[in-house]
């Protein structure tokens, strides 16, 4: 059992105890609900702990874990946009695999060594090699589009993941109860996600002022801010625990430091979720599949994540 096993432990008593409340205090709620409205709901509960479950199990199996799990979930996000784009006319399952491919490689690259060249030179890389693949087919019909089209979710759907996973490297907390390195990617995730639903909650209850109501009509003001006043709060409150923002840091400068992580983090979840929500505006659609019931497909569970893993990753590496 790694060193890190105890802080580990606790973390997933903390967030299964977590889970467990929710989903008692979410069936009270639902009582009285329609049934419709009440399944959606239960269903969206239950993929919420498959989720937990397999992020626990990835994060025990360290860097390997966590490379496995997203790389996964990069691939079936990239399957999503392949099909979403399947009856325009920049459509190329050419394209489509050769991204797959290029994005395996990519986090096989990841795993042995935090290889920066991967990060910032493979992005070009694969436009050039995306490029010369429809030259090759003799594809000049919409060339642009498909292009510029697949390469973009190469960027967000593999590449941005993958700063999940590049956050292992990092030096590890200090502590009794260390959740070893994995803590930097226990803290990304869950301040994203807590994000999202904490500004789609107070959206829903006391929102009124639309910030762009073309693209997402349930996002407002009030949500936006609601949402990242919590994020910001609990990044306060769990930076010191599961990252080494704060060490050698007065107290005041560990507070400003995780407060602007947090911040950080609400912003980019916020710009990633609007930017996944323009893409399927494009493909007319509300959900990108019905991959995760209640929930959607998989880009609407990773839409956050694709900004706020290489944002918080950067941050992270010139604060420390």
């Amino acid at each position: 059992m790694p060193s890190f096993a105890n802080g580990l432990i606790w973390a997933f008593v903390v967030a299964f105890a977590a889970l467990s409340v929710g989903t008692g205090i979410r069936a009270v709620a639902l009582r009285n609900a329609p049934e419709p409205v009440s399944r959606k709901r239960l269903d969206s509960l239950l993929v919420w702990w498959v989720l937990t479950i397999l992020f626990a199990a990835s994060l025990l199996l360290g860097k390997l874990g966590l490379a496995i799990l997203f790389c996964l979930a990069g691939l079936l996000a990239l399957r999503e946009f392949h099909t979403l784009f399947a009856r325009r006319s920049f459509d190329s399952p050419v394209l489509a695999w050769a991204v797959g491919v290029l994005g395996i490689g990519h986090y096989a690259l990841l795993v042995s060594s935090t290889s920066m060249w991967s990060m910032w030179a493979l992005p070009p890389a694969v436009l050039v090699m995306l490029s010369f693949i429809e030259i090759a087919m003799g594809r000049t019909k919409d060339y642009l589009r498909a292009t510029a089209g697949y390469s973009w979710a190469f960027v967000l759907m593999i590449l941005g993941l993958s700063y999940v996973v590049a956050l292992v490297d990092l030096p590890a907390p200090a502590g009794a109860l260390t959740t070893g390195s994995v803590g930097w990617c226990i803290f990304l995730v869950v301040l994203t996600e807590l994000n999202d639903i904490a500004q789609a909650l107070i959206g829903r209850r006391l929102g009124r002022h639309r910030i762009a109501p073309v693209i997402s009509s349930g996002k407002t003001w009030e949500g936006f801010l609601g949402g990242a006043l919590v994020t910001i709060f609990l990044a306060i409150w769990l930076s010191p625990v599961l990252t080494s923002l704060t060490v050698g840091r007065s107290l005041a400068q560990g507070v400003l430091i995780s407060a602007a992580a947090g911040a950080l983090i609400a912003l980019g979840g916020f710009l990633g979720d609007l930017n996944m929500s323009a893409l399927k505006r494009e493909a007319g659609v509300k959900d990108s599949s019905n991959l995760l019931p209640g929930m959607g497909g998989m880009i609407d569970r990773i839409d956050s994540l694709t900004v706020t893993a290489p944002a918080f990753y950067y941050f992270a590496i010139n604060v420390i």
